[in-house]
């Protein structure tokens, strides 16, 4: 089941949605949740993507998206990071592999305990969207031409 979520999870993280500030469009137990988890969260704004509401908010100095089941339960929370957060694993076999591409987007989604990585890669001719395989190796999610 959380395999299955990470497909949804990076089309919310790169499509549009509907985006506003909580003005009655979140469901009460997904802000009850949300306000539980995050007590701290700063400058919160939300997004809905059928069934699923995204938190785009600002905890500790970094900006952070949690994602939401209408049912209040939380799936997971993303944050954007640069290559050199990666692990040093994924790191090299980015560079490695992917040697006349750079990066455009890059993304950690961590959910249920699992941390998972999705990068977006691009040269002159394709874009590449990849997510990880365990530590070391990186699989094609998407691919479409510039």
């Amino acid at each position: 089941m959380k395999m299955k979520l990470f497909p949804i999870i990076l089309g919310l993280m790169l499509a549009p949605g509907i985006t506003f500030a909580n003005n009655g469009q979140v469901t009460p137990v997904v802000l009850h949740n949300f306000t539980k988890s995050f007590t701290q969260a700063t400058a919160v704004s939300w997004e809905k993507t059928g069934n699923l509401y995204t938190a785009t908010f600002w905890l500790g100095g970094k900006e952070l998206q949690a994602v939401y089941s209408k049912e209040g339960q939380k799936i997971g929370v993303a944050r954007n990071i640069i290559a050199t957060e990666l692990p040093n694993q994924l790191h090299e076999s980015l560079s490695n592999n992917y040697p006349k591409y750079w990066i455009t987007n890059l993304f950690e989604f961590n959910s249920h305990g699992e941390t998972r990585y999705y990068v977006t890669i691009q040269n002159a001719d394709e874009k590449l969207i990849l997510e990880n395989i365990g530590t070391i190796e990186w699989s094609l999610f998407k691919k479409s031409g510039n």
